[in-house]
């Protein structure tokens, strides 16, 4: 499992998770809603990949101010059945935009063009907040701004499903 916050296995990712919603439940200042949309599904023989159309919308505080980090990612997952049970062999977020408002129009956020210059586009807010929070992001995650990386993903997701043995 790859996203921003783990690359792990699939165990590992659920810990994780389940940690981070505790700490999430524990805490006034975060809440996460998600959304998906319909996943769109590339099926050969017993594998599969999935790509899953995702919002995840995080009440938060920035620079004192209350406000709202939108992100968009596709979500792929490598899906295989295996003795009559389809189960997930691997996921990959692909960063697409996000963006930073204001919980009331037209409050003041405190962030100067310099501010974000050097975090990419495909995730520049969730870069920014979590920066100011003390946290660190990789700089090179799965985004569209880098197309090629993106392409190869893809590309390897298609060989997989190909190679059914």
């Amino acid at each position: 499992m790859t996203t921003s916050w783990i690359s792990s296995s699939a165990a590992d990712f659920a810990k994780a998770g389940a940690d981070q919603n505790r700490r999430a439940e524990a805490s006034a200042n975060e809440v996460v809603i998600n959304r998906s949309s319909a996943p769109i599904i590339h099926q050969h023989g017993n594998r599969a990949y999935v790509e899953l159309p995702t919002e995840s919308n995080h009440w938060i505080t920035v620079n004192g101010e209350p406000a709202i980090w939108t992100s968009y990612m596709r979500l792929i997952y490598r899906c295989e059945k295996r003795g009559g049970v389809w189960k997930i062999a691997d996921m990959t977020s692909v960063f697409e935009s996000d963006k930073l408002t204001p919980v009331i129009p037209g409050t003041d956020l405190h962030i100067q063009p310099q501010d974000v210059v050097e975090f990419r586009p495909s995730y520049r807010w969730m870069s920014y907040t979590r920066t100011r929070a003390g946290g660190k992001v990789n700089p090179d995650l799965l985004g569209i701004d880098r197309p090629d990386e993106v392409d190869t993903l893809y590309a390897q997701a298609e060989a997989w499903i190909a190679d059914t043995k």
